[in-house]
């Protein structure tokens, strides 16, 4: 069984996962919106819509677990006591995904 350094992480991702995805949805206005919500929390799952201009449910199953990924690969460090070093490196990843996503958003999803 994993300690409770493992577990606070992965139970925070769990707690903003929902939050994070009404956000994404609430962006998107139904089509009316311009997604940039869902561009800066879900970036790999945009980064497939500007690739193969759709949405596919491999790619929105992605941003379902993306947080949790995030809270479990934060759990593991946290018990290795590398939390710091892990957030960090995960932060510039999804600067970069970021900035990547800003610049090829296809015009359907901008």
């Amino acid at each position: 069984m994993r300690t409770r350094r493992f577990w606070s992480p992965v139970i925070c991702s769990l707690v903003v996962t929902p939050i994070a995805l009404l956000l994404g949805l609430a962006s998107g206005g139904a089509g009316h919106g311009d997604y940039f919500a869902a561009m800066l929390l879900f970036l790999y799952t945009m980064l497939s819509a500007a690739a193969f201009d759709n949405l596919y449910l491999p790619f929105v199953l992605l941003a379902v677990i993306q947080f949790p990924g995030y809270g479990t690969v934060l759990g593991y460090m946290n018990e290795k006591r590398r939390v710091g070093r892990a957030a960090a490196t995960l932060l510039v990843a999804h600067a970069v995904a970021v900035v990547t996503v800003l610049l090829f958003a296809s015009e359907n999803f901008s």
